[in-house]
């Protein structure tokens, strides 16, 4: 079959709907992608992946845009899904726009999650919706796939997560080369911001930790996605009086530094899924999405959950985010590192590209 997946967005809800492609594609289907044009760089080159419809971020982002311009586009990109003639459409965010999108694939096959999973009235336009009492959001997403797979029969997906990334090889050649210009090998990466205020681990805990890190003869390094994460990061630096800023990267030259970091320390945000998924160690820290929803997990993976009103965006007063001790994140980190470099021994290390599994 031909299946289309809709999952415009964000990074790590990107990087948390890749074992779904990875099932597809092992099942023997053509898969496709439609996404937001800046995440297309996770799926461009994937081996499970034929072929990324980018949606400009401009359609669905900029109220001032003119309607006429994004009416237009949105119908050019409506012919051009039709002209593929898929068999299924797969509406792996379940909402409006999402649920839109596929119906305008033309897919006479629309699968979809059930509610409260799905929102916005999402699921009516679905002939099929997949169960939602898997608790982690990988399975969740692996659950849409079920009713195309060998799975059909099982309620719930089984065998390994598979990340087919991107090789990403000139990205990761810029690594290796950015690193050894700077006499680093094998650092611990710090990733400083996230998508959600309440989910940014406070300053002064991450400076305790740059500190922590310098003592232990170790050189952490600062990566960051904004200019108000840059910001951070130089002040963490100043204040810890330790400590290397990361350069400005594209997704795929993050990747190449995470790839190469002995441990990825990072709140719940993209950049953290991404270490999953490429099979570096990593310590998450949560706070208002629980951890054993969203957590990497497996060998070499820690997280630490910090109280605090779930599902809470923006009130940093409700989540309490420096309850996290840095010497907690330390020894989870040093834990992670010693675990996952046993495995390394008694298994084979894990190719810094390409396909990678992780036990769910």
């Amino acid at each position: 079959m031909h299946v289309l997946i809709v999952r415009l967005g964000a990074f790590g809800d990107i990087v948390h709907t890749l074992p779904l492609a990875a099932d597809l594609a092992a099942a023997g289907h053509r898969v496709a992608w439609l996404c937001e044009d800046r995440w297309a760089p996770l799926l461009e080159g994937s081996s499970a992946i034929e072929r990324v419809f980018r949606l400009p971020r401009r359609l669905i982002r900029d109220p001032a845009g003119a309607m006429g311009g994004k009416l237009l586009a949105l119908r050019r990109l409506a012919r051009e899904l039709r002209a593929q003639r898929f068999d299924a459409a797969i509406d792996a965010q379940g909402l409006a726009k999402s649920a839109a999108l596929t119906v305008a694939s033309g897919a006479s096959l629309r699968l979809g999650h059930r509610r409260p999973r799905a929102r916005e009235l999402s699921w009516l336009v679905t002939s099929r919706r997949s169960p939602v009492d898997a608790v982690h959001v990988i399975d969740q997403q692996r659950a849409l796939g079920l009713a195309l797979t060998a799975g059909a029969k099982s309620a719930r997906p089984c065998g390994p997560w598979r990340f087919p990334l991107p090789p990403w090889r000139a990205d990761h050649a810029w690594a290796d080369e950015w690193l050894a210009r700077r006499q680093l090998s094998r650092p611990w990466l710090l990733n400083v911001g996230a998508g959600w205020p309440t989910k940014v681990w406070p300053k002064a805990r991450q400076v305790e930790f740059v500190r922590a890190c310098a003592r232990a003869r170790l050189t952490p390094l600062l990566v960051w996605g904004t200019h108000t994460e840059h910001d951070l990061a130089e002040e963490i630096i100043g204040e810890a009086g330790a400590g290397v800023l990361a350069p400005p990267t594209t997704i795929p030259q993050l990747a190449g530094l995470i790839a190469r970091a002995a441990v990825f320390v990072s709140g719940d945000t993209g950049p953290l899924h991404l270490s999953l998924a490429l099979g570096t160690p990593a310590v998450g820290l949560f706070g208002p999405v629980p951890a054993e929803r969203n957590g990497p997990r497996g060998r070499g993976y820690r997280t630490l959950q910090a109280p605090g009103a779930a599902w809470e965006r923006r009130d940093v007063a409700k989540v309490d985010m420096g309850a996290i001790a840095a010497d907690a994140v330390i020894a989870a980190a040093r834990s992670a590192v010693d675990e996952a470099a046993l495995g390394d021994v008694a298994h084979g290390a894990m190719p810094a590209d390409g396909m990678h599994g992780r036990r769910s």
